[in-house]
């Protein structure tokens, strides 16, 4: 049997993004993220919350409070969902793997990645 263990976190960045060959203005948002990773239960668990926490947050403390233009050519929330995801999934433990990824930005637009 496998499980999910899913996990929420918010990050405030931001972005302009390349839109049809223009530039937007330069704004910010309350990003929220939804990490689902997936695994065998071992000893009750796929793995430890405090681990999956700490590994997301390491992941975004590069992104939070940061202009994400500097770290993305076009930081458009899919690319963002994606950087996020390889970001994450290289540091999860053997035989745990990102299933569900979902980055709000703001309340009403975002982007899912199932894997």
């Amino acid at each position: 049997m496998k499980a999910r263990v899913v996990e929420r976190f918010k990050f405030e960045a931001a972005h302009a993004v390349l839109l049809n060959g223009h530039m937007e203005e330069v704004h910010g948002h309350t990003f929220r993220l939804e990490i689902a990773v997936e695994g065998p239960l071992k000893n009750g668990y796929v793995m430890d919350f405090v681990e999956l926490r700490s590994i997301v947050e390491e992941v975004l403390g590069r992104l939070n409070h940061r202009n994400l233009n500097s770290l993305f050519e076009n930081p458009t929330t899919e690319n963002v969902a994606l950087w996020i995801a390889e970001q994450v999934n290289a540091k999860l433990p053997n035989g745990v793997s990102l299933k569900r990824l979902v980055l709000w930005e703001g309340d009403e637009n975002g982007v899912e990645l199932e894997f």
